[in-house]
C-alpha cells in the first residue's frame, strides 16, 4: 500500500499523531508502516500462539522443516521473552527442543527491540513471526502467514485480546497530577488514534472486497458481540450481501437463510410453543429448504456458537433478525428501528414478552463509533463529525485504565466524551497490558 493510503486516513483524524508521536519516549512502538502492512498487534499473535484452537497445526520453520508443538510455553507477564520453557518437535525426525520463545510481526523486530544483547533473552530458542524474513542466527524461526492463509475460517478480528492473560501493573499513578483539561485532550487524541487504526484495517480489507460487503461483515461481527463474532463473520462471508439480496426480497426471507446457515433453526416443533411460533418456524423452514444444497451444506453447527450464559436478548437467533433487516438498508441502516417481526414479541422460542428492541441504544452507539466512522474514513469520506460521536457506556477496561492513569480519586468528567472513552481503550492496549505505564511520566 502506498503512502497516500496512510495520509488520507491520517487527515481524517488530525489529533491522532499527537498521541502517537508526541514524544520520542512515549510514542507507540507498534507504528504503522506501508512495508508489508499488518493491521494487528503482536499481542494478537501471542494470543493465537497460546490457543491450540487458533494455532496452525501444519507449521514449518523458515527452512521448511515441519514443527509440532508439545508445549507452547508459559505466558510471561513480566519483562523478557513472551513465552518461557516452550517445547517443540522439529523436523521429520521430531527433534525435541526446549527453550524460551519470542514473538514479532517482522523478523527485524528482534534487532529493533534490542533483544540480542539483553541477558533476559539468552535462553530464547524460537522466534515466531508473522512474515517470512531474514533469520536470526541461533534461533529457530517459524513464520505464520502461509499457515494461517490455509485456514479460511481464521481471522485476527475474532481474537478478544482481553480474554487472555495479562497483568495490571501496580505502583504510582503516572498522570495523577496532570491538569484535567490536558487529560481530556490527550485521551481524545488517543481516541482518534484508535479510530484511525480501525480505518486503516478497513481500508486494507477493501483492497480485496466490496465496501458494502466489508460493512456487512463488520456489522454482523458486531451483532455477535465478543463471544460470537467468529460465527457471525463466517455467515457474512458464506452469504455475501449481494447474493443475499439476489436470493430474497423481504427481511423474513433473509432471516430464514441466515438462521438456516447458522445451524440454529429449530429442527422440530416443541409442544410448549404457541401458535405464532409454530407458524413462524414452519415459514422459515419452507424458505430454507428451497435453497441450494451447496448453501445448506455450508451451514454451521450449534457447537460453533457460544450460547451458555447469554442473556436471551443477546442470543444469535434474535440478532440475526436484526441483520436480516440491515441487509436491505445498508449502507445507512436504522440501527434501532425495525419493522414488526416475530422477535418484537418473543424473548425466545417459548416465551412471549412485551415488545423489546432487537438492538439497544448502547449497542447501536458502539456500532456507529467502531464501525461506521472508520468505514466512512476508509471509503474516502471526510464528514466524520468526531465531536458528535454517541457516547458508549463505561466498561471495565475504561474504569481500569482511568484508575491506573489518574488514581482512585479522579473525576469521570475527564472521559465523558465518546473520543475520550475510545482513548482509554487504546491506552489500555498500548500501555497498561504491555507494562509501559512508566513511560507516561514524561507527559506530566
Amino acid at each position: 500500500m502506498h503512502s497516500n493510503f496512510f495520509q488520507s486516513i491520517e487527515s481524517c483524524f488530525p489529533r491522532a499523531s499527537r498521541y502517537r508521536n508526541g514524544d520520542s519516549k512515549t510514542a507507540v512502538h507498534e507504528s504503522t508502516t506501508p512495508f508489508r502492512y499488518f493491521p494487528y498487534r503482536e499481542r494478537h499473535i501471542q494470543c493465537l500462539w497460546a490457543n491450540p484452537r487458533l494455532r496452525p497445526t501444519e507449521l514449518k520453520t523458515s527452512e521448511g522443516e515441519p514443527v509440532s508443538v508439545e508445549h507452547p510455553g508459559d505466558w510471561n507477564l513480566e519483562a523478557g521473552p513472551d513465552f518461557l520453557n516452550a517445547v517443540l518437535r522439529i523436523g521429520t525426525e521430531q527433534r525435541r527442543i526446549s527453550g524460551d520463545l519470542e514473538i514479532h510481526i517482522h523478523p527485524a523486530g528482534w534487532k529493533q527491540h534490542g533483544h540480542g544483547g539483553d541477558p533476559r533473552f539468552a535462553h530464547v530458542r524460537f522466534h515466531i513471526v508473522y512474515f517470512e524474513g531474514l533469520e536470526i542466527p541461533g534461533l529457530i524461526q517459524i513464520p505464520l502467514q502461509e499457515a494461517l492463509a490455509r485456514n479460511p475460517r481464521f481471522s485476527f478480528e475474532n481474537i478478544d485480546l482481553t480474554a487472555y492473560p495479562y497483568s495490571i501493573p501496580s505502583g504510582p499513578f503516572p498522570l495523577l497530577s496532570m491538569h484535567p483539561d490536558q487529560k481530556t485532550h490527550w485521551l481524545e487524541s488517543a481516541g482518534e488514534e484508535r479510530l484511525r487504526l480501525k480505518a486503516e484495517r478497513f481500508a486494507f480489507a477493501l483492497q480485496g472486497k466490496d465496501s458494502e460487503q466489508l460493512l456487512w461483515e463488520e456489522l454482523m461481527a458486531a451483532l455477535g458481540y465478543k463471544n460470537n463474532k467468529g460465527p457471525f463473520r463466517r455467515i457474512a462471508a458464506l452469504l455475501p450481501l449481494i447474493r443475499l439480496r439476489d436470493l430474497v426480497t423481504t427481511p423474513t426471507e433473509a432471516y430464514a437463510l441466515l438462521l438456516g446457515l447458522s445451524g440454529l433453526l429449530p429442527s422440530h416443533s416443541d409442544s410448549a410453543w404457541d401458535t405464532t411460533t409454530r407458524t413462524f418456524t414452519r415459514t422459515l423452514w419452507d424458505i430454507w429448504w428451497k435453497q441450494s444444497t451447496e448453501l445448506k451444506d455450508q451451514a454451521l453447527e450449534k457447537s460453533d456458537w457460544t450460547l451458555a450464559g447469554l442473556r436471551p436478548t443477546n442470543h444469535p437467533t434474535r440478532r440475526l433478525m436484526a441483520a436480516a433487516h440491515y441487509a436491505f438498508q445498508l449502507p445507512e441502516p436504522a440501527l434501532t428501528e425495525f419493522q414488526p417481526n416475530y422477535w418484537n414479541t418473543h424473548l425466545n422460542w417459548q416465551t412471549v414478552c412485551k415488545p423489546t428492541a432487537l438492538v439497544g441504544t448502547a449497542r447501536a452507539n458502539a456500532i456507529v463509533t467502531n464501525i461506521f466512522v472508520p468505514w466512512r474514513a476508509a471509503t474516502g469520506s471526510t464528514e466524520l463529525h468526531l465531536d458528535r460521536l454517541p457516547v458508549e457506556p463505561i466498561n471495565h477496561i475504561i474504569r481500569q485504565t482511568a484508575y491506573r492513569l489518574f488514581g482512585p480519586d479522579h473525576t469521570p468528567k475527564v472521559y465523558r466524551s465518546a473520543l475520550a472513552r475510545q482513548g482509554l481503550m487504546q491506552i489500555f492496549h498500548d500501555y497498561v497490558i504491555t507494562h509501559r505505564l512508566d513511560e507516561l511520566q514524561e507527559l506530566v
